[in-house]
């Protein structure tokens, strides 16, 4: 990398990437620590301090409680300190609280019960999931989500699924029993798997069959230009032709079609492109043949059946047989569309947005026992320089709104991250109640000490090979 491009890459940072970042950043470290805050407020702790941000303050206000609300120079991250605390970590101030009055111990953390300080403790992470299942769900009720038919619509060559013998046309019905409903859910049970054989069960030719594959680690793009190793086995569901006019008068019209709809199977064949329904049509010799198209808010494909026009002389491509026997003429763009976008109801997008967060989670641990078992790749983490990066590309390539996307996701894993049983974290807080529950006295100052600098060791370590794999990839960027 020359100077004059390393210039570029940090200039683009500086306006893009670096902002971006601390944008998503401060949000999530917000909504962690207000679920703190509100679930401490609500036994009745006192919070001397809500901070965004380390260091001095560069902004701030005292509430009517004599909170301090304030926003520390240095925006990397945040804390809520309680009556009694002697740092940022929650850690008690033996001196202060040893010598409390009784109306100071009523307000204090650390006099609270067990059951109520833990609930405190995990009251973060709890908001972190809720601020992404909200987000999620909101995205599928505005927006809507896209639902792919589970039906394979390309095997890529040499790939494990066409060793297995899985076909173009198959229907997956089920994955080690787990029901398919859409495509996504594919994707989701081979990502999770590892590289432990997959039991899947397919309709070919109205016959289930049960195709056993094993997936293989490997590199794909994530849309950004950058790539990531997950689990694949190689297939691509169908891509539907979207359809940019009707002609007039033409069968396709009084069937109701319309500029939007995707043209999805003629037959029982699916319809990867044109050439490939032109084909089926010209088989047809004029006869009428069963059309499917998928059209944006409806769940199923809609069926009519269609008879084609005959086609007096050759066409010139696939585009033009289509259009000369149905009256269908494609909407060509540099990346079709594969799939319709459904809107749903409150419940049912909270339900799917739930599901969404269950797999970040899912899929964290999936990679973390693949890291202890020596089978996972340590460069995949990545930090602060990454995490930028990619807020960076997103909002560059896809605009503000996706932010809301990657807010969503680094929600779920620091939500998860903080219930790690590491001292430092929430989920070290966690452990040490649950062995004063099961001791009935708390670990010696000492202990919890000791406990605290072994997870400060532990999670400096994690943010230097995060950062480490961060520089390696920005230097080869």
């Amino acid at each position: 990398m020359t100077i004059a491009q390393i210039l570029m890459h940090f200039g683009w940072w500086a306006l893009v990437a670096i902002p971006a970042f601390l944008i998503v950043l401060t949000l999530i470290v917000f909504v962690h620590e207000l679920g703190h805050f509100m679930m401490g407020r609500a036994f009745g702790v006192k919070i001397e301090s809500f901070s965004i941000g380390f260091g001095r303050a560069i902004l701030g206000f005292h509430d009517r409680h004599g909170t301090h609300w304030k926003i520390g120079w240095l925006p990397l991250g945040g804390y809520v300190k309680f009556w009694g605390d002697a740092g940022v970590s929650s850690n008690p101030d033996h001196e202060v609280i040893d010598a409390a009055t009784p109306e100071e111990r009523a307000q204090s953390f650390h006099h609270k019960a067990l059951y109520q300080k833990a609930l405190i403790a995990v009251a973060g992470p709890l908001a972190n999931f809720v601020l992404a299942i909200a987000i999620f769900a909101v995205i599928s009720m505005t927006l809507g989500e896209p639902l792919v038919t589970p039906q394979i619509g390309r095997v890529l060559p040499k790939s494990p699924a066409e060793a297995a013998g899985l076909r173009i046309g198959d229907r997956v019905l089920r994955i080690d029993g787990r029901k398919i409903r859409e495509f996504s859910d594919i994707f989701e049970a081979v990502s999770l798997s590892g590289d432990r054989m997959l039991s899947f069960e397919v309709v070919r030719d109205g016959r289930i069959l049960a195709i056993n594959v094993t997936p293989k680690q490997l590199d794909r793009p994530d849309g950004l230009g950058n790539t990531v190793r997950d689990s694949m086995v190689g297939i691509a569901p169908i891509i539907p032709s979207e359809i940019g006019d009707v002609v007039a008068g033409s069968p396709a019209a009084k069937a109701g079609i319309k500029v939007g709809d995707y043209l999805y199977k003629i037959g029982d064949e699916p319809m990867e492109n044109f050439n490939a329904a032109a084909r089926a049509l010209l088989a047809a010799s004029g006869k009428p043949v069963k059309i499917q198209f998928l059209r944006e808010g409806a769940k199923e494909p809609i069926a009519a059946l269609l008879t084609p026009q005959v086609v007096n002389g050759a066409t010139t491509s696939g585009d033009d047989t289509v259009t000369a026997t149905l009256g269908l003429v494609p909407k060509h763009r540099g990346s079709p569309k594969i799939e319709t976008l459904v809107r749903f109801g409150p419940l049912e997008a909270t339900v799917r947005a739930g599901k969404r967060v269950w797999f970040f989670v899912a899929k964290t641990f999936s990679f973390l026992g693949q890291l202890l078992t020596g089978r996972g790749d340590y460069r995949q983490l990545s930090g602060p320089i990454g995490i930028a990066q990619v807020s960076g590309q997103i909002l560059d390539q896809m605009g503000p709104g996706a932010l809301i996307l990657l807010l969503a996701v680094l929600s779920v894993s620091i939500g998860l991250l903080n219930l790690f049983p590491i001292p430092m974290l929430d989920g070290g807080h966690l452990l040490y109640y649950g062995i004063e529950a099961v001791r009935g006295r708390p670990l010696g100052e000492k202990a919890q000490e000791l406990g605290f600098q072994i997870g400060l060791v532990l999670v400096v370590g994690l943010m230097l090979i995060a950062t480490v794999n961060d520089l390696l990839k920005f230097a080869h960027s």
